[in-house]
């Protein structure tokens, strides 16, 4: 009797794995490449050389942009905005 109940159990628990089986997702599709493995180091090492290419986790990627105003000029502009009072300090 005991043993009915664990085949009948066994059974039933294998009936149900079976059911719950779920195809993979998402499901695999065939990827056709139209560039080169030239094409594509090339546009690897231009990435790498604009700064596109990070090596952690950050995103939004945040690309540095090169300024135009120098260190002097800036500073400049600073005092400039004090002396007219137009800087908002949040005081």
């Amino acid at each position: 009797m005991n043993i009915k109940k664990i085949v009948t159990g066994l059974l039933f628990l294998s009936v149900i794995g079976s059911a719950m089986a779920e195809e993979a997702y998402p499901p695999e599709t065939q990827i056709a490449s139209h560039k080169t493995r030239a094409q594509v180091i090339e546009e690897l090492k231009q990435a790498r050389a604009n700064g596109e290419i990070i090596s952690n986790d950050l995103y939004p990627v945040e690309v540095q942009h090169k300024s135009t105003v120098t260190r002097q000029a800036v500073k400049d502009e600073l005092k400039q905005a004090d002396r007219s009072q137009s800087l908002d300090t949040g005081a």
